[in-house]
């Protein structure tokens, strides 16, 4: 899949990474929109020690579920599931 990793204060890089696998009981959902907020911005800006690079940033994000018993749905986060 392609990602636009945070690689350090200020620093992006747009590459190939692993699709991820879902484990028992999870889904694997294909993104189809991603927003950044303040937390974000804060890693962005190197004033957040919980961030540390290599990390994919983004956490507000909808997408449709690929496989299992939901493929297809809609689905999305809602404020502070991530």
């Amino acid at each position: 899949m392609k990602a636009l990793v945070y690689t350090g204060t200020r620093q992006l890089d747009y590459r190939d990474a692993p699709l991820p696998a879902p484990r028992p009981g999870e889904s694997l959902v294909r993104i189809e929109a991603s927003g950044i907020c303040g937390s974000d911005m804060h890693a962005w800006h190197g004033h957040d020690p919980r961030r540390v690079p290599p990390l994919i940033l983004g956490h507000e994000l909808a997408g449709r579920v690929e496989g299992g018993a939901l493929d297809g749905r809609r689905v999305g986060t809602s404020a502070g599931a991530a």
